[in-house]
């Protein structure tokens, strides 16, 4: 028998239970432990999945499931890494990249993993947007009043600090 870790955060679990649903259903899961994280907008469940060293299910079933295009992506999965170099002009890019450099500021100093703070895709959502007040914040998807207390001012002082595009919006 072998054990497998997860983590699945309290806070925008979808990813983390995809991924955790695609083990389970690809292997002979024998036992699950399971424990709270208490950490306010923090918390988390840590899993112990012990699976029997026999043969699983197929392998098929651990391939993320097809998206139809423009769907969200699942984060974990090949099919879900966005080149936000591609997606971004360049100067929002540079903005994303500054967000991700604060983000990691702050994961680090807070002992989070960095989706904790802000996911990729919402980091983007953001300098898209090019968001100006904690109202506009808190309408992108997964930004909900904890981490808009949390994180909702330091994130708009760094987009105001930001240079603008030449036309002043983003494309």
């Amino acid at each position: 028998m072998t054990m497998h870790f997860f983590t699945v955060p309290a806070l925008n679990p979808q990813p983390a239970q995809d991924e955790l649903n695609r083990f389970c259903a690809s292997h002979r899961v024998v036992d699950i432990e399971r424990q709270l994280v208490a950490a306010g907008a923090n918390s988390y469940w840590v899993l112990c999945v012990t699976v029997s060293a026999g043969a699983g299910v197929q392998p098929d079933a651990l391939k993320a499931p097809e998206r139809k295009a423009g769907a969200r992506a699942e984060a974990g999965t090949a099919a879900a890494r966005v080149d936000y170099r591609q997606v971004l002009s360049e100067p929002d890019f540079a903005v994303y990249a500054d967000l991700r450099v604060w983000r990691k500021a702050v994961a680090e100093q807070e002992g989070v993993p960095v989706y904790a703070v802000f996911t990729n895709e919402q980091l983007a959502e953001i300098v898209r947007r090019r968001v100006d007040r904690l109202a506009a914040l808190g309408e992108i998807e997964g930004i909900g009043p904890a981490r808009l207390e949390r994180y909702g001012e330091a994130v708009l002082m760094r987009l105001r600090a930001a240079p603008r595009p030449a036309n002043g919006v983003s494309p």
